[in-house]
């Protein structure tokens, strides 16, 4: 009788552990990831910024995604309806990339992928690979609000500091939201 006491505090202890456990994973898991998207955050898109500037490989280039017409899809649909196409660009951006790189959402309607070791050309195979799921990911959700994204990209040159390479991909996603609205007359 002695030993059962004993086996069932036992077996209570290590369920407790694995909860406590599981309950720390996803912890970590939240605080390098975006909990709507599932890609990674802002946090771990800065660590790895650092990160890559100290190690490299180079070239390392950058892809810049921001989508258009968020705001007011938000004030047609509600939130409900923003937060929708947003978990959509969150599949777009996960189709889209590969080991080492890595998809973040960076704000609200930002996204940033990071490209180790990718050159310009292999930079604009991405870049074209995101035109094409977008177009795949309007069709499949035809009846939804589409997907529109402004995109920019830089590749960095030797050595350059990764802030820099984000600058310029930021300046060319601005550059192509002012075309896009621009067509829209707003």
């Amino acid at each position: 009788p002695g030993h059962e006491d004993r086996w069932e505090r036992v077996l209570v202890s290590l369920t407790d552990i694995t909860a406590r456990k599981k309950a720390e994973a996803y912890l970590e898991y939240l605080g390098r990831h975006d909990a709507l998207t599932g890609l990674r955050n802002r946090s771990f898109f800065s660590d790895e910024v650092n990160r890559l500037d100290r190690r490299g490989p180079w070239p390392i280039s950058v892809v810049v995604v921001d989508v258009n017409d968020l705001k007011a899809i938000n004030d047609e649909t509600g939130h409900a309806g923003g937060d929708a196409l947003l978990r959509r660009v969150g599949e777009v951006l996960r189709k889209a990339v590969e080991q080492p790189a890595t998809a973040s959402r960076i704000g609200g309607d930002e996204f940033a992928i990071l490209l180790p070791g990718v050159d310009e050309r292999g930079c604009e195979q991405v870049v074209e690979q995101l035109h094409e799921l977008q177009a795949l990911n309007n069709q499949f959700n035809a009846g939804s609000t589409p997907m529109s994204l402004s995109i920019g990209r830089a590749t960095s040159g030797d050595k350059d500091r990764l802030e820099a390479v984000l600058h310029r991909a930021d300046e060319q996603m601005y550059q192509a939201k002012r075309n896009y609205y621009a067509k829209r007359g707003h």
